[in-house]
């Protein structure tokens, strides 16, 4: 971990960076398509959460970058042991607060843990604009695989447009240079 990472941060250290790589998306009416990928996690030094972006492109069939699909971001807040141990025993464990915000008019904020490398959150609330996808719930997984844990893997599972809970995006990335 940076010197400069507020020690809050320590449990999402593993996502500083930027990340690029190749997934799949399709959903109840899209057709499965794959797409490239690049996400950053920056942190400012001393302070408690992590600013996330994340951009996706539709792949060529010549393997190259096409239009580009969807654009994200927002903050990852890390809560502390006194917050996380503030909160009802009955209460799952609870210790990052994530806000995103969609080019495609909707806002997502999450609730959820990390564990050994491994970030699972689902969402506490969706806002969409009058003309934005109508999403209404949200569940995601980040987490360090491989043999030296140097592939980010991601699963989004989505309900959107009157449909249940269901895969929408999954991804393998790995750390760009800087």
């Amino acid at each position: 971990m940076h010197a400069d990472v507020h020690p809050d941060l320590a449990k999402l250290s593993f996502l500083i960076g930027r990340w690029e790589g190749v997934g799949v998306a399709g959903y109840a009416d899209v057709e499965e398509f794959q797409f490239g990928q690049e996400i950053e996690f920056a942190h400012r030094p001393g302070l408690p959460y992590l600013s996330y972006s994340g951009k996706a492109w539709r792949m060529q069939p010549d393997g190259t970058l096409g239009e580009l699909i969807t654009e994200e971001s927002g903050y990852w807040r890390a809560l502390s042991e006194e917050d996380t141990a503030q909160r009802d025993k009955d209460e799952p464990v609870v210790h990052l607060e994530v806000l995103v915000t969609h080019n495609e008019g909707f806002i997502e904020s999450y609730v959820g843990n990390v564990f050994a490398h491994r970030v699972e959150m689902a969402t506490d609330a969706v806002l969409h604009t009058p003309t934005g996808l109508d999403v209404t719930a949200s569940h995601r997984l980040y987490g360090l695989f491989g043999d030296n844990r140097e592939t980010l893997g991601y699963a989004w599972d989505l309900a959107a447009r009157g449909h249940k809970l269901r895969s929408y995006m999954s991804a393998q990335l790995k750390r760009a240079a800087q």
